[in-house]
């Protein structure tokens, strides 16, 4: 049995970015996900990345200190965990049940629809707290990488370029908060995303093609998901960077890896996460 603390929760607008860094990189010190070294450059990057509003945001505070934080990333009348942590000390108190339940009663207060998250798939804690808290899980994601020199499937589809924001303002076929966040239209605006490439109906999003491993960023087509549009449009736009590795994190659903990244080699990472949804229009 875990003896509850007594907490405070407050905006994340009060603390200063050096605060909020440092509690971020405690929390996730050995996480199973990857530990992060945060300092306040490095976090402002995570909020512009995330989309995350410090409006909503909020902090929670024991009689020992500032003990976790959750960023909220609001999308119209969605609301979305961006990434939520509870410092080593303060585990098993009773904390991460308390923020969340805040969460969720401030989502409701503003009418909000629905409070999204993903949560790792090898965190079953987080999991289990989320599932008894009301969430449900909407979407298996799955990440892939395809090491540099892997043999193409050959395509000669003519691909263009075409500018960020009008790949940000182009519908897909799946969107938000169906498919994630992360790999929404609404993401591409604020991700390190370099470079969108269009053909026919397929749109494929990636970052830089200098690095050594380039992130694929979104994946659509507008009226319905051609997933042989999209397979021949990402082929081209690989066989033209021959040399690098590409790879997308754990984001995007099964069914991409079945109609996309599996036919043209990718491999699936060891990673993976469920997309999550709280309904609130009708509590």
């Amino acid at each position: 049995m875990f003896q509850e603390m007594s907490v405070e929760i407050i905006p994340a607008h009060s603390l200063s970015l050096a605060e909020q860094a440092e509690v971020f990189s405690q929390a996730f010190a050995g996480y199973v996900g990857g530990s992060f070294e945060m300092d306040a450059a490095a976090l402002a990057n995570f909020i512009l990345h995330q989309g995350a509003d410090l409006c909503y945001s909020r902090f929670v505070r024991t009689a020992e200190g500032l003990a976790g934080f959750a960023y909220i990333n609001r999308t119209a009348d969605i609301s979305r965990v961006a990434g939520m942590g509870v410092v080593p000390s303060a585990r098993r108190s009773g904390v991460a049940r308390r923020l969340l339940t805040h969460l969720l009663e401030e989502a409701q207060a503003r009418g909000d629809q629905a409070l999204m998250l993903e949560v790792i798939e090898q965190n079953p804690a987080a999991r289990a707290l989320y599932i008894q808290k009301g969430f449900r899980e909407t979407e298996h994601l799955l990440g892939w990488r395809r090491a540099a020199g892997t043999p193409s499937i050959e395509s000669h589809e003519a691909i263009r370029e075409i500018s960020l924001i009008r790949a940000s303002q182009m519908p897909s076929a799946l969107e938000y908060p169906e498919l994630p966040w992360p790999v929404s239209r609404h993401a591409i605006a604020k991700s390190a995303a370099r470079h969108a490439f269009q053909s026919g109906p397929a749109l494929v999003v990636m970052g830089d093609p200098n690095a050594t491993a380039v992130r694929l960023h979104a994946l659509s087509c507008p009226d319905r998901m051609d997933w042989a549009a999209v397979r021949k449009t990402l082929s081209a736009l690989m066989q033209r960077h021959p040399d690098r590795e590409f790879f997308t994190p754990p984001v995007f659903p099964k069914q991409f890896g079945e109609e996309v990244f599996q036919p043209l080699r990718f491999v699936r990472e060891p990673l993976s996460q469920f997309l999550m949804r709280h309904d609130l229009r009708d509590c």
